[in-house]
């Protein structure tokens, strides 16, 4: 006998959240208008399904496309708190609970065997998933899908895509419909702007337990910088010494410094790249474009030296650290004689335009001499190359200390405008006051305003500090982001954006899908500013948006995806 089980099956677009206690008919359908998109981009949407009145019922669900297709379940993550002590909007939910971000990986058409079972009839299972799904009446199962996910050039025209679920009880069909994506003859500039999270090698190496750049460290390290660079991250940490980054003063992170350094006899550096080479060919290979030299002074203040090591006499010794005046002679020398060979190297590769600095991350006022001498001592020997901070405070650009200055979101106001190379961060804490944000407690359309928000400000860049930062503050201890997503200052997920699978894979978040959408709508604006002229393409913002989007505008519904059909349809009359 067939199965009479009922099941609410509903596709949705990207932008909702799907919670296990929300019915599939509380969301908004998935609309046709929505479904295109550039040659060279991603598009995502969702499933959401639940038995009426039957207590299980396990399902396959297969996606069919001439369209690259990546399938994904929702995995629940179990926040304590949402980190919201303002009572901002922009916020999924006002509690803690079970919320939607890990994305497990499933084949698109999975195989479904048929087997005899004790009482005469069958069993169906998918044979190839290990992440199946099983509907009930108590909870809403949630899958994600995404087409092209690899960003390829796609040729321009209409795509059928066929979505079908079939029981596992007895192998009937319960759903099939198909949508169609439009691929329109644009191509979505592959860089608009820089974006980087700070990846953090020791991180990688403790949570799965290995030695930092072994062999077994390159295979997890490929997996993740590969997820990041479809995602769209485009720029990645160069950790030429361990980064200077997320320690108490006169504290130490575990040594990941890629460069050897040999002390000769005679006082002499000489400097081993080997190791370096394979991290930037290998991140390279990954789709990375750019590298970002790790902080060559400490943190706020850039009074000491970095946490750097050499060989001296056959033995490694600490060079340069907490104990060094950052000004003096002895570091000044080093630094000469290293950026001169560092930047030959890069010249080797072909990537000595590729390659950005850092001096050191969030300086104040009160370290503006620091700061100026560190300058001065890096200037000489790095020529044009774009020397970037995190910065809050404007009177370092009003200076000059800062040319590329990396604002806070929620200190942007003193530098749009008055700033040729802005670019733009958050840290992701609370404390940003209804600007961009991406915890796991925010809303999809919170996280990706901020491609919109960049165009606005007419931003070049964008950094956060953690793609995988798995510490706790000041980098002491180590959590477990299944099963503790709120440590870090109880603010969800806020210091990484993949999550460590446990063959080695990094498994992605609808977070971070989110922040691709963002840089997509970023390159799209972009792209149809080329066409059309900026004041143009403000006005159309406006005209679907109904404001020009400010650092605290959060859209809701799925206003951002109204405006990309609009940014859409505009570049098809351009074509």
């Amino acid at each position: 006998m067939a199965d009479q089980t009922r099941i609410s099956i509903k596709l949705l677009s990207s932008q909702p959240k799907i919670f296990p206690d929300t019915p599939p008919s509380s969301y908004p359908a998935l609309q046709q208008t929505f479904c295109t998109l550039l040659s060279g981009e991603a598009c995502s949407f969702q499933l959401a399904m639940r038995t009426c009145g039957a207590s299980f019922h396990p399902v396959s669900v297969a996606v069919e496309s001439d369209l690259p297709v990546s399938v994904y379940k929702i995995g629940y993550v179990p926040l304590t708190a949402v980190g919201n002590p303002n009572g901002e909007e922009g916020y999924a939910r006002s509690e803690g609970g079970l919320y939607p971000d890990v994305l497990l990986k499933r084949p698109a058409k999975p195989e479904i065997v048929r087997y005899p079972n004790a009482w005469g009839g069958a069993l169906f299972c998918e044979a190839d998933t290990k992440a199946t799904i099983n509907c009930t009446d108590d909870c809403t199962q949630g899958v994600y899908v995404t087409l092209n996910e690899d960003n390829a050039a796609l040729p321009a025209g209409s795509y059928p895509v066929t979505v079908t679920v079939t029981s596992l009880n007895d192998g009937a069909v319960l759903f099939s419909q198909v949508l169609t994506f439009t691929v329109i003859a644009a191509a979505l500039p592959q860089v608009s702007a820089y974006y980087t999270n700070w990846f953090h090698c020791d991180c990688l190496a403790d949570i799965y337990g290995v030695e930092v750049y072994s062999e077994r460290f390159w295979e997890i390290f490929a997996s993740y910088v590969s997820n990041a660079a479809k995602h769209r991250m485009n720029s990645l940490l160069l950790p030429a010494f361990t980064p200077p980054l997320d320690m108490p003063i006169g504290g130490t992170r575990k040594n990941v410094q890629l460069v050897g350094i040999t002390v000769g006899e005679d006082g002499a550096y000489s400097f081993d790249f080997s190791r370096m080479r394979r991290y930037i060919t290998l991140a390279v290979d990954c789709g990375i474009t750019y590298f970002e030299h790790c902080h060559l002074f400490s943190q706020w203040g850039a009074e000491h030296a970095p946490l750097i090591y050499a060989d001296v006499d056959g033995r490694e010794v600490l060079l340069f650290g907490w104990e060094t005046d950052a000004a003096g002679a002895a570091y000044r020398a080093f630094l000469a004689a290293y950026l001169s060979a560092f930047l030959a190297f890069m010249r080797e590769m072909h990537l000595a335009h590729r390659v950005w600095f850092h001096i050191s991350d969030e300086p104040g006022e009160a370290h503006a001499v620091h700061y100026r001498a560190a300058l001065d001592a890096v200037k000489p020997y790095i020529g044009d190359a774009i020397i970037a901070d995190a910065l809050s405070d404007y009177s370092f650009y009003e200076q000059g200390l800062v040319k590329t200055p990396i604002a806070a979101l929620n200190h942007v106001d003193a530098f749009a405008g008055r700033c040729d190379d802005l670019w733009v961060y958050y840290t992701g804490g609370p404390y940003m006051k209804n600007c961009s944000n991406r915890m796991i407690s925010n809303t999809n359309p919170r996280t990706r305003a901020l491609g919109v928000q960049m165009y606005v400000l007419g931003a070049k860049g964008f950094l956060h500090w953690g793609y995988n930062y798995y510490y706790d503050r000041m980098s002491q201890g180590l959590f477990d982001p299944f099963a503790d997503p709120c440590a870090y200052k109880q603010m969800p997920g806020s210091t990484y954006l993949a999550y460590p699978g446990r063959d080695g894979q990094a498994m992605p978040s609808i977070r971070e899908k989110a922040m691709a959408e963002a840089f997509a709508d970023h390159g799209a604006l972009c792209l149809l500013e080329e066409k059309i002229g900026r004041e143009a393409v403000l006005a159309l913002c406006k005209d679907v948006l109904g404001v020009i989007p400010s650092p605290t505008w959060i859209p809701e519904g799925e206003a951002l995806l109204e405006l990309r059909s609009a940014v859409n349809r505009a570049l098809c009359e351009q074509m």
